[in-house]
């Protein structure tokens, strides 16, 4: 609810800066084996997951 991270890193866009959002968007879409993040791609399209993407990198919501 914070994006400061829970069982995996904050997701606030200082953290976010560095990584590609190509790279960010693959995460939530198919998920890290061996880890907490579970794919979300049977409820969300991957143009979703760049969304989410693009607004977490803006800061979102403020």
């Amino acid at each position: 609810m914070t994006l400061k991270g829970g069982l995996g890193p904050p997701l606030l866009p200082d953290n976010l800066a560095e990584k590609p959002a190509e790279g960010l968007a693959a995460t939530i879409y198919y998920g890290r084996p061996g880890t907490p993040m579970p794919p979300w791609k049977q409820f969300m399209s991957e143009n979703e997951a760049d969304w989410i993407v693009q607004k977490l990198m803006t800061a979102f919501p403020e």
